[in-house]
């Protein structure tokens, strides 16, 4: 039985096509800057424990 290596990365990844990275940038600034903010005060909404667990497995230590 042959053991399966251990990743170095840790955390979470994810893919965007080339096409969602442009439309992003089409957005004015303002507006992404707007988005940004509104995910922050919405992540300050949350309790504590939820905060440190998204920590966690943003780290890979989940």
């Amino acid at each position: 039985m042959q053991k399966m290596k251990k990743s170095k990365s840790r955390g979470f990844n994810y893919y965007l096509t080339e096409d969602a990275k442009r439309n992003y940038q089409e957005k004015p600034f303002e507006l992404r800057l707007k988005c940004l903010y509104m995910g922050n005060l919405l992540r300050k909404g949350f309790n504590p424990e939820l905060i440190d667990l998204q920590n966690k497995f943003r780290e890979g230590k989940i």
